[in-house]
């Protein structure tokens, strides 16, 4: 199966983020999925819950979430703490 990765955002249609990651997946011989995912202002919390409830490893958070995903994370670090917002989550192997 191949590692699911996203990113997060509305609007979302102008990152380059699954074009820089197929690139480097294909470059070093990654089996990886990356997709834009356009969510509702209202759905960043239930919409990343799902992405990772089915096999998502790991997202990229642009405008608006950002905050959110800070909201949302299980655990910061030093720099999203001091910075109050988040734009990358990722799935750890214990499931935080």
């Amino acid at each position: 199966m191949r590692d699911q990765y996203a990113v997060f955002g509305n609007p979302v249609d102008h990152s380059r983020s699954p074009m820089i990651h197929a690139a480097f997946a294909q470059q070093t011989q990654q089996a990886l999925d990356y997709r834009s995912e356009c969510v509702a202002m209202s759905d960043f919390s239930r919409c990343v819950t799902h992405f990772f409830s089915v096999g998502g490893r790991g997202a990229n958070v642009t405008v608006p979430f950002k905050l959110d995903a800070w909201d949302y994370a299980d655990q910061l670090t030093s720099r999203a703490k001091a910075a109050g917002a988040v734009n990358t989550l990722s799935c750890l192997e214990d499931g935080t």
